[in-house]
């Protein structure tokens, strides 16, 4: 996190990286041989899972989960009980893997893939979001995904807003909510300009047309 000195690794801490490359190693070895023959059973994805837990990264494993989640899909798509269910489950995975790394953009990236799906609960987003920004406020991908569901919920920018103001008046040094205000602000103006560009285009048409006829 920001501002925060890295400690100098012990002999202890050596121990437990080569420990975990090693599991890494092993999970690697058998993800791959699971993602080469399309292998989308339980316990195949159960490891895939495992594998992000450790390595939020990996960019091939997100990529397999979402290929896994798409054949789930087609075996329950008039289920939506069981749809929704796959769906919190890759939110649970996703959730998991940005305890172990905030910053992960596989981790973001996904998330944002499965609610669009449609099927997941935004409102619980936000409640998210909270944690982790409380944890690490500067935290830029968070941000950028708060603006995302914002706009999924249809959330206004005075709400937006209001967040942001509660946040600086705990903290006015929170760069990042100065900067998502600004971000709101922005896209405030643009919608307003458009908007405006668009009936002075429209009343001149009408004009145009008066006067040729």
């Amino acid at each position: 996190m920001h501002g925060r000195p890295r400690k100098a690794a012990g002999q202890e801490d050596a121990a437990a990286s080569a420990a975990k490359a090693e599991k890494l190693r092993a999970l690697q070895s058998q993800f791959l041989s699971n993602h080469h023959q399309n292998i989308y059973t339980k316990e195949a994805i159960e490891l895939s899972a495992k594998l992000l837990e450790i390595n939020p990264e990996s960019y091939t494993a997100w990529n397999y989960r979402k290929l896994a989640v798409e054949y789930a899909l087609t075996q329950s798509d008039s289920d939506h009980d069981a749809v929704k269910s796959v769906l919190d489950e890759e939110l649970r995975v996703v959730e998991n893997a940005l305890r172990q790394n905030f910053k992960s953009y596989g981790a973001w990236h996904h998330r944002r893939w499965v609610l669009r799906k449609g099927h997941s609960s935004v409102e619980k987003e936000l409640r998210l979001l909270d944690k982790f920004q409380n944890a690490d406020p500067r935290n830029f991908h968070a941000w950028n995904y708060r603006r995302f569901v914002a706009e999924l919920m249809n959330r206004s920018e005075e709400d937006e807003l209001k967040y942001t103001q509660n946040l600086i008046d705990k903290n006015f040094s929170n760069y990042s909510a100065w900067h998502n205000r600004r971000c709101d602000y922005y896209y405030s103006y643009v919608t307003a300009a458009k908007v405006y560009n668009f009936f002075c285009t429209l009343i001149m048409k009408s004009i145009n047309d008066v006067l040729v006829d």
